[in-house]
């Protein structure tokens, strides 16, 4: 049993944790988390790295600028006419570190949210957008790049750094953090959900000799699910290859069972690969709930074990 299961059977006595809180991929998303589906085709700020199509999902590409606190998306779902949205940049979902943004035409329309984060250097970004669902579906997708050449350095080097997620969770309406146009008057079948988010740490080791990361996503938190924050089990990034541009793709397992969960892809960026960003995509990771899924994102810098932050609770 999860060691976080008791608080998830609490927050199922106040949610329909199998019910309609949630709902499915829209057509066309891979259905098993597997690393051996297709590259796709999306881009971050013009960088085309050829991501996993299932970290990309529905997302085909962004631009994003951390400094002018503006981010435009194209994704392959319902949300607003021109084929690069403008979303509107909103503190009050802001996760871990990272800038959120949001996009919702009218009160029966989707509401989108990203999350997303350039590493101080500037070398690497991630993004991640989903909405809430809407007629049995959701769209999603995370996305990656770096800017300029890759340059590793040699041996053993650890990365640290903040974690954020959007899930197919529908968010409870009543907390502060609800940014869903009201639907009064119209038919609830005809309401869209807003995504409840994830926080939490990443913590990788990178072997520039051998060409092989590895990690764990920890420390993870479940909120807006309800209004306190629900613990949610550890992942871990199972062993991979870093390929010769320094990319890299694996697979997501449970911590408990070495269960497949999912898969996770990212950039090494930054002089000496000081910096990694990187995507994950989770689903039926989160015992009581079926159908769950969860798009993240992690930029994380150099550190050294043993100091505060690296890998640390």
């Amino acid at each position: 049993m999860s060691k976080h299961l008791l608080s998830i059977i609490a927050l199922c006595a106040l949610t329909a944790c199998s019910g309609a809180a949630v709902v499915g991929p829209a057509d066309g998303t891979p259905p098993d988390g597997s690393t051996d589906t297709p590259n796709g085709s999306g881009s971050l700020n013009g960088a085309d790295l050829n991501i996993p199509s299932d970290l990309l999902v529905n997302l085909e590409s962004v631009v994003y600028d951390p400094s002018g606190e503006t981010l435009q998306v194209e994704i392959a779902g319902l949300d607003s006419t021109p084929a690069l949205v403008p979303y509107v940049r909103d503190p009050d979902l802001d996760v871990a570190g990272f800038q959120a943004y949001r996009i919702q035409e009218d009160a029966l329309d989707r509401l989108f949210i990203a999350l997303a984060k350039t590493s101080t250097d500037g070398s690497v970004s991630a993004v991640t957008v989903a909405d809430g669902g809407q007629f049995n579906r959701y769209f999603a997708g995370g996305i990656y790049a770096r800017s300029g050449d890759y340059d590793p350095p040699s041996g053993q080097v650890s990365y640290a750094g903040r974690y954020a997620g959007l899930t197919n969770i529908k968010a409870d309406p009543s907390l502060t953090t609800n940014k869903l146009i009201d639907p009064a008057g119209s038919a609830s079948v005809n309401w869209p959900d807003q995504p409840s988010r994830v926080e939490g740490k990443v913590f990788l080791d990178a072997n520039f000799s051998k060409n092989l990361v590895n990690g764990a996503v920890y420390d993870r938190w479940l909120i807006d699910a309800i209004d306190t924050p629900i613990a949610l089990d550890d992942v871990i990034l199972v062993s991979t290859s870093i390929a010769s541009d320094g990319t890299f793709a694996g697979t997501a397992e449970d911590d408990t069972d070495q269960k497949a969960i999912g898969s996770y892809g990212g950039v090494f960026g930054g002089v000496g690969a000081n910096s990694v960003a990187g995507a994950v995509h989770l689903e039926d990771h989160i015992e009581i709930w079926e159908k769950e899924q969860e798009h993240g994102v992690f930029v994380l810098e150099q550190c050294t074990p043993g100091e505060p932050g690296c890998g640390t609770p």
